[in-house]
C-alpha cells in the first residue's frame, strides 16, 4: 500500500485582503514563519510522503508561482480545477487521480496549505494515526 498526500492550495486571495490578493494568496504568503504557509506544508509532510506522491490542488492561475514554489512535486502533481467547485470535488478529483496512478489500496492524506501548525511532529503522528485507524 502506498500513501499520497493532498494538500489543499485554492482559494481567492480574499481572506487577508490587502495582503493576501487573488495573484498571491495567504498560502504563497509568509504569515508563519519566513517560508509560504505552502512551503511550511510541504515540509510539513515530507517525512511521510515522497514529492512524487504529493499532489497540491489549486486554482489555474497559480499553478505558475507554486511550481516555482515546489521544484520537486512533479508538474503533473500540481493539478488546477477548471473552476472553483469547493473542498469535497477537489478531494474527489485527487482520490480519483491517486487510484488512477496508483490503484485502490492507496491511502491518502489530506491537509490545507493555510494551516498554522505548532507541532509538526505530533502533527505527523495524528496523520498517521489517522491513517492506521483508516485501513
Amino acid at each position: 500500500m502506498s500513501r499520497w498526500a493532498v494538500v489543499l492550495a485554492g482559494g481567492i486571495g480574499s481572506r487577508f485582503w490587502p495582503l493576501s490578493t487573488p495573484e498571491r494568496p495567504k498560502q504563497l504568503l509568509p504569515l508563519v514563519t519566513e517560508k509560504p504557509l505552502l512551503r511550511d506544508a510541504i515540509d510539513r509532510i515530507a517525512p511521510l510522503v515522497d514529492p512524487a506522491h504529493t499532489l497540491v490542488m489549486t486554482n489555474a492561475s497559480l499553478v505558475k508561482p507554486i511550481r516555482a514554489l515546489l521544484p520537486p512535486i512533479p508538474r503533473e502533481n500540481i493539478i488546477a480545477e477548471p473552476s472553483p467547485a469547493g473542498t469535497a470535488a477537489a478531494l474527489a478529483w485527487a482520490a480519483l487521480t491517486i487510484e488512477q496512478r496508483d490503484g485502490k489500496d492507496a491511502t491518502m492524506i489530506s491537509i490545507h496549505a493555510d494551516w498554522a501548525i505548532g507541532n509538526d511532529g505530533a502533527f505527523r503522528e495524528a496523520l498517521l494515526l489517522g491513517e492506521s485507524v483508516a485501513q
